[in-house]
């Protein structure tokens, strides 16, 4: 019951700043009040009426977008290498590609600013989106290396022996099965992007910018109002709509259960 009780306290002070994002964006006064003296939807029309906000979102999802695909297809057979062969210095391989996850954002955007500029790059999209699939192989990996390492490989031998050609296999026999684990990493993937603030505020120029530094450089140079409510409400309202999504799919528990193995 303690415990319980404990982890309701924790989960509810987590989730007051986005109580108050949410319940700022919803009211109708011309400042920042929490709790609103009133309701309104002005200004969620004010901030999806500017260019800039509705720049940063879409530069946000497209780079998410494609920081997941990159991840999955970057990160499916590093996994299966890893399980299915013996890889010279094997735990070290797996160790270093799993490393971004312990290195902190800010000094892994600094480097990758200096790298970008060393290597002649620069600051473009495709740095951004190089920086982004750095640290987000780790989530795809590693799911994906938690449900490999469970399968019968049976299975994929028995494929084999009935006649399937090693790409059969993979496509009817393997592929299916590692799909709740490659959801997982996917899902971790595009919000590890679609969040992220210490390596984009390295990386991005007025072209490439993300919705999450846009937010921070208009809190710089102005004071939090309703419209940054909005859109910060809006952020939200995507990630929760995403999650619903594969939770009817799959189910959170077991893509969260993936993430933690």
């Amino acid at each position: 019951m303690i415990l319980r009780l404990y982890c309701a306290a924790v989960l509810a002070f987590l989730s007051l700043p986005i109580v108050v994002a949410v319940g700022v964006a919803f009211g109708s006064d011309k400042i920042a009040r929490f709790p609103p003296t009133g309701l309104s939807l002005r200004w969620f029309g004010v901030a999806l009426s500017n260019p800039t906000f509705i720049t940063a979102l879409g530069n946000s999802v497209v780079l998410a977008a494609l920081t997941t695909l990159l991840t999955i297809v970057i990160g499916l057979p590093a996994a299966m290498a890893l399980v299915r062969h013996r890889l010279p210095g094997q735990p070290v391989l797996e160790t270093f590609l799993l490393s971004p996850l312990s290195l902190p954002g800010v000094l892994f955007g600094v480097a990758m600013l200096f790298f970008l500029g060393a290597s002649g790059f620069g600051l473009t999209g495709w740095g951004i989106l190089a920086a982004h699939v750095v640290i987000a192989v780790p989530y795809v990996l590693r799911t994906t290396l938690a449900v490999y390492r469970g399968l019968d490989r049976g299975l994929e031998e028995t494929a084999g022996v009935l006649g399937a050609t090693p790409w059969q296999t993979f496509w009817h026999v393997t592929l299916p099965l590692l799909r709740p684990g490659l959801v997982a990493g996917g899902l971790f993937a595009f919000l590890t992007s679609f969040d992220n603030v210490p390596v984009s505020i390295f990386l991005t120029t007025a072209r490439t910018t993300t919705l999450p530094v846009t937010i921070m450089s208009y809190l710089v140079n102005q004071d939090f109002d309703p419209i940054v409510g909005a859109i910060s409400a809006v952020q939200v309202a995507l990630v929760l709509g995403l999650l619903f999504l594969l939770d009817r799919i799959y189910g959170i528990g077991q893509i969260t259960s993936l993430a933690g193995q």
